[in-house]
């Protein structure tokens, strides 16, 4: 799976919505999230993506974090 560009992320429809976070992207075992904040909230910059990876025991982990553009 690629990086997504803002355009493609906005594109999607959010299938839940977290604290900060919209939920773009959910398979089996990968869930991308374009967070809703920016660098005036606290963000290390605006349009962050989080990308989790289901790991062995069930638990959700991050496992990479860049900015959509």
């Amino acid at each position: 799976m690629g990086k997504y560009t803002l355009a493609e992320l906005e594109a999607m429809t959010t299938l839940s919505v977290g604290q900060a976070d919209d939920l773009k992207v959910e398979t089996f075992d990968t869930r991308i999230w374009l967070s809703r904040c920016s660098v005036e909230d606290g963000e290390p910059y605006n349009n962050k993506v989080s990308v989790e990876r289901r790991m062995r025991d069930g638990k959700w982990v991050i496992v990479e974090v860049y900015q959509a553009k």
